[in-house]
């Protein structure tokens, strides 16, 4: 019994330290196509007076995929959602710097009503009132979870 524990435990041991570097894999490549895009987008994110590192929350919602549309109609670079979009000025959330500026202007409010870094990228998931309505989704939970892993990838990078 004890054998087939150690073994188990080894077989596990070998599936999350390959599905790890997968994922640092995945995010290398996420961070080589995002390049092009970040210095204007960290411009813009200080311009605003946001935490440049936002910039990660880009790359996680799109992988700098400057077409991206979602399930649930969320687009652009920032995946986001028409209404949202349009309320921040945006009317054209494919286009980098119109949809930088509504992300942006989107994160320093939502900002100003979560001061943790996690807590406001749940909720430019889920937006402001259903993150504090019903608390973090899964989706939003991993999104955020994502992000960091990504920052952290960069530093390696």
């Amino acid at each position: 019994m004890n054998r087939l524990v150690a073994i188990l435990a080894s077989l596990l041991m070998i599936l999350f330290s390959t599905s790890s570097i997968a994922i640092a894999k995945d995010y290398s490549k996420w961070l080589d196509r995002c390049s092009p895009y970040r210095e204007e987008v960290e411009q813009i994110l200080q311009q605003l007076g946001v935490n440049k590192d936002y910039y990660y929350l880009m790359v996680a919602e799109s992988k700098c995929t400057p077409k991206a549309t979602s399930n649930k109609g969320a687009k652009g670079f920032w995946q986001l959602m028409p209404a949202t979009s349009r309320s921040y000025g945006c009317h054209d959330p494919y286009d980098l710097e119109c949809a930088t500026m509504a992300a942006g202007k989107y994160i320093k409010d939502l900002s100003s009503r979560f001061s943790q870094f996690e807590d406001v990228i749940k909720a430019y998931n889920m937006g402001g009132r259903n993150y504090v309505r019903r608390g973090a989704t899964m989706e939003a939970r991993s999104l955020a979870k994502r992000v960091i892993e990504i920052k952290k990838s960069d530093a390696k990078h």
